[in-house]
Order: C-alpha cells, then structure tokens, then sequence
C-alpha cells in the first residue's frame, strides 16, 4: 500500500515538474473561460463589449504600475548611486590623508 502512495506521489512530482501540472492548470482556466462565456446572461455583443472595456481598464491600470515601478526604481538606483559616490569619495579622501601622513 505504502508503495503505491509512494509512486502516486512521485507521479505528482515529476508532473510539476515536467509543467503538465501548469498545462492542467491552464486548460482548466481556458475551459472555465469558455463556459462562463456560453451560459453568461448577457448577450454576445455586451459579453464581447464588457471583455474589451475590462481588458483595456486593466491593461491600463497595469501601464500605471509598471512605470510607477520603474519610476521608483530609477529613484533608488540613482540614490545608491549616490551613496556609493559619497562613500567612494570619503574613502579616497581617508586614504589620501593616510598617504599624506606617510610621506
């Protein structure tokens, strides 16, 4: 018995493993899709109207976000950049003053 969950649960693995598990997970979207589509209430034409308009409110909401991140992560590289600048530069002046006092 032991054997058999043992091969069971290595099946699972290697299904995860080899993407059949995601392909699953995506025929199930596409199939759920299909019938919330065929027994919808509205008709195909508001279906249709109302799949455009949500798509592109959320293609644009996506737009926002995507630049506000890339506009936050140029704000924190050029603030690390900065950073790395002044400690460069208190480093050099630190080991300037050493060699000074050396000579």
């Amino acid at each position: 018995m032991r054997d058999e969950e043992a091969a069971r649960n290595y099946d699972d693995v290697q299904n995860e493993r080899d993407g059949s598990g995601m392909t699953r997970f995506l025929l199930g979207i596409g199939v759920g899709l299909g019938l919330a589509l065929l027994f919808a209430p509205q008709s195909g034409e508001e279906t249709r109207r109302w799949l455009v308009e949500t798509a592109d409110d959320r293609y644009r909401r996506l737009r926002r976000r995507s630049r506000r991140v890339i506009f936050e992560t140029q704000d924190l590289l050029d603030r690390g950049e900065q950073h790395v600048t002044r400690v460069l530069r208190s480093g050099k002046n630190a080991l300037d003053s050493v060699a000074s006092k050396l000579e």
